[in-house]
């Protein structure tokens, strides 16, 4: 039997995964941050800028939804990291500073949701 290798996949079972949100975005995970940006834009179209929400997550219990949401399991929780929300134009990638989600809002915002998730799975125990 041989093993399918995932090549988004690091040695320690963590991935970048990129989102653009919405009905009609996309994602896409890479094993590093700009490639999981670059192609979760590129899938979403011609029509840049895109907005990328992107996560470092386990593999195996985490995914985007069908809004452009991240799905985690909570028992890792603890362990995810909110990379940032990025404006992704054809030829650059920087922060955003949209008036909607800033980057600095979103890294908030998911620290927030990571830290209940966490908490709350250390209750059950």
């Amino acid at each position: 039997m041989s093993e399918t290798t995932k090549d988004w996949v690091l040695p320690n079972g963590f991935t970048y995964i990129a989102s653009t949100a919405g009905w009609y975005g996309s994602w896409a995970k890479a094993a590093d941050p700009v490639t999981a940006a670059r192609n979760a834009a590129r899938y979403a179209g011609s029509g840049y800028p895109h907005f990328v929400s992107i996560w470092y997550a386990p593999d195996e219990t985490t995914h985007v939804n069908e809004m452009g949401g991240l799905s985690y399991a909570p028992e890792s929780a603890d362990k995810m990291v909110a990379v940032g929300f990025f404006e992704v134009g054809k030829n650059s990638i920087k922060p955003s500073k949209d008036d909607r989600c800033t980057h600095l809002e979103f890294v908030e915002e998911w620290l927030r949701y990571f830290d209940r998730s966490n908490q709350r799975c250390l209750k059950k125990q």
